[in-house]
């Protein structure tokens, strides 16, 4: 069968083209979140899908919340409000009623002006009065103006990758072109209903319609829609969904920070429920059905089941000719032949429930769950001491419970779950505001090395909520309205082998961050984060398990300054160094300067970099402004220059456009990457083109 192969080009161009036109309607304001964001990813690490995160930041901005119909749950999930100020907040509804403005919220006690500040881009008071939206759902979705958009992007590297070249062999050659593709269609309406499609082809990905391969024109699909609020049913999500159960020890979803600049709040995950899913992420998500449903106006219960293929590789045992998986992939990349055989090759399905209780107050509240899971092929792992307690078999049974309970300004939270294997994993703590000026968070952990849950994302130093003990503690201090001080100590240790340690460890990280802002136009802050971790000796003599510490640190010195109206600035200096027992010091840097200027419709974003960090232990990640719900962490690793500029226009108030170009410059390198994607040369540019119109 002949694949016909499509320019990408023109079908983003025709799909441009075919957008229907609608009545214009207002928008609220766009806002600068590079300076929140930047406060959330202070350090970054390899193992976090910040993509999704940093969209589910942007979610917030996007359909922002409701305070008069705001829960405990939605408010701590703004990571803006200390234990004190929810409590205040809550209290000063329920005593006057609902809001009738957003200036209201200056009469809350302890809301003060910086609070404020941070908090509007993220809230909104809407007034329904009795007034309910009779109208069917086609019609409720057909008029929707504020929350109704489409999204194209185009993508390419300039530079040919080695899987590019055409004397490469078939094995070692990627099948599709060069450029990454991604659309996405949503139209959403807070606590009423969301429906949305996405879209995206990676880089070396074909755009071909073969069903034998499991292609489909685009390589991967994601759609939803999830409704609210139907009598007792409270959400019914049907196609990709996600599930934020306790603290996330056996199934969690959307935004999760874990350890960074804000030490209190993040020590906590808030039990979100049913959410739909969004992501271009290929993992982490369900496909299927859920429902929660109201069985009293204090007890929730949820069913939901999920049935997707998922990325393996299939191995035959050549003693019995049976057949077994022993690896699962979440990359989502489908390249090559090898890749391609991969694709949707083990059948997942889950079948879970969850039965929540929450006190009329809302203080206090206790979850039962189960979570079933089974494939069609069972999982083995190539026997090593490293991944002997790893998951093996066909099927999986989680058994959990959680609770949260506020008591005046303490909030206490914890969740304990087995797996089928007998691994048992919990977590517990609690959040205070110890003073107007003073928050705290203490937790600890405890991970069995046979604890196995596939969905899980909960508090931890390593990956998997897995083979870890420890117990952290952080605090917040305000002495003046302009200064803050935050504070964090984590304790770890891992009771069986890791990677590169091949005997028990245990290490600490340490955190202190100083902000200041003494004007509206300038924020300074400092950072210091120290860790030190125990891995295996270099120089170890024969098979012996010897192990030394090593010592990483981490500084930052990061000025704002906002010059007049129409300039902002941005300059930061990130240094960090490593070393272990009886080593060289290994150390990096990278230097940067912003300059963004907004002339109202067109918005111009630039940056020059200058970095040196040779060394991979020393390698050094720093946040970049992106088209909008694009993520662009790039990692500084060896010596040479970084420069991007970022230009957005406003054609109208339905149609936004941005470009996007972004070029590492190499000294003393004649190539990038390795493998399929290694680049001949000392340079790498990366074009982006994204279009969004709101109907």
């Amino acid at each position: 069968m002949k694949i016909r192969k499509l320019p990408a080009i023109y079908l983003l161009l025709f799909l441009l083209i075919s957008v229907c036109v609608y009545p214009q309607s207002p928008r609220r304001p766009d806002v600068d979140m590079d300076a929140f964001i930047q406060n959330i990813f202070d350090q970054q690490t390899d193992n976090v899908p910040y993509e999704d995160v940093y969209e589910s930041l942007f979610q917030f901005y996007r359909y922002p919340l409701d305070l008069n119909k705001a829960t405990r749950d939605d408010l701590q999930d703004l990571f803006l409000l200390s234990p004190v100020q929810v409590e205040a907040f809550l209290k000063y509804r329920e005593q006057n009623g609902k809001l009738l403005s957003m200036y209201e919220i200056q009469a809350i006690p302890g809301f003060d002006k910086a609070t404020i500040d941070k908090l509007l881009p993220f809230v909104k008071v809407q007034d329904d009065g009795i007034y309910k939206d009779a109208r069917g759902l086609l019609k409720r979705m057909y008029n929707e103006h504020d929350n109704h958009y489409l999204i194209m992007r185009y993508q390419q590297t300039l530079e040919q990758q080695k899987g590019f070249a055409p004397d490469a062999k078939p094995s070692q050659k990627f099948l599709g072109s060069p450029e990454q593709l991604f659309a996405r269609y949503r139209v959403y309406q807070k606590n009423d209903f969301s429906f949305g499609i996405t879209t995206k082809k990676d880089v070396g990905e074909q755009l071909a319609w073969n069903p034998d391969k499991k292609q489909y024109g685009m390589d991967f699909y994601s759609a939803h829609l999830t409704l609210y609020n139907i009598g007792k049913i409270k959400c019914l999500a049907l196609g990709d969904y996600q599930l934020m159960i306790g603290q996330g020890l056996a199934s969690s979803a959307g935004f999760y920070r874990g350890k960074g600049a804000e030490p209190v709040l993040t020590a906590k995950r808030s039990n979100q429920g049913l959410r739909p899913y969004t992501s271009a992420m290929e993992f982490n998500y369900y496909r299927g059905a859920a429902i929660t449903y109201a069985l009293h106006k204090t007890i929730d219960f949820t069913a939901y089941y999920s049935n997707r293929a998922v990325d393996a590789n299939v191995i035959k045992d050549t003693t019995d000719l049976d057949e077994y998986t022993s690896t699962i992939f979440i990359n989502g990349l489908h390249r090559t032949d090898k890749e391609l055989q991969g694709k949707g090759a083990l059948n997942e399905q889950i079948s879970g429930q969850y039965l929540q209780y929450n006190s009329v107050d809302g203080r206090l509240k206790i979850g039962l769950s189960s979570i079933y899971t089974w494939y069609d092929n069972r999982i083995l792992r190539n026997p090593t001491l490293t991944t002997i307690y790893d998951f093996s078999g066909s099927n999986n049974l989680n058994l959990g419970a959680d609770f949260s309970y506020v008591f005046q300004n303490f909030n206490f939270f914890g969740e304990i779950n087995r797996s089928k294997s007998g691994g048992v994993a919990a977590l517990g703590g609690f959040i205070a505001s110890l003073h107007p000026t003073l928050d705290m968070a203490l937790s600890a952990r405890s991970y069995d090395v046979n604890y196995h849950a596939f969905y899980s994302n909960a508090f931890r130093e390593q990956s998997l909520a897995q083979n870890e003990r420890g117990i952290y503690w952080g605090v917040k201090y305000m002495p003046i309205k302009k200064l803050n001080f935050a504070g964090s100590f984590d304790r770890f240790e891992f009771p069986w082998l890791i990677s590169r340690a091949d005997a028990p460890t245990e290490g600490y990280e340490y955190r202190i961050r100083v902000n200041f802002m003494p004007t509206k136009k300038i924020t300074l802050y400092a950072q210091y984060v120290g860790e030190v971790k125990q891995l295996n000796a270099p120089n170890r003599v024969g098979n012996t398990d010897v192990l030394s510490n090593t010592h990483r640190r981490n500084y930052l010195i990061n000025l704002d300054y906002k010059a007049e109206k129409l300039i902002t600035l941005k300059t930061r200096i990130q240094f960090s160094d490593f070393r272990q027992e009886m080593q060289p010091l290994e150390q990096g840097i990278v230097a940067l300067q912003d300059v963004n200027f907004d002339f109202g419709k067109f918005r111009i974003s630039t940056r020059f970099a200058i970095f040196d960090a040779q060394d991979y232990n020393v390698r050094i990640y720093v946040f970049e402004k992106n088209v909008l719900y694009a993520f662009a962490m790039p990692l500084y690793y060896g010596q040479g220059v970084r420069n991007y500029i970022l230009l957005q226009y406003k054609i109208n108030r339905q149609t936004d456009v941005w470009l996007r170009v972004a070029q590492f410059n190499y000294r003393n390198q004649d190539n990038i990457s390795s493998g399929l994607n290694e680049i001949d040369g000392s340079t790498k540019t990366d074009v982006t083109l994204q279009v969004k119109y709101d109907f």
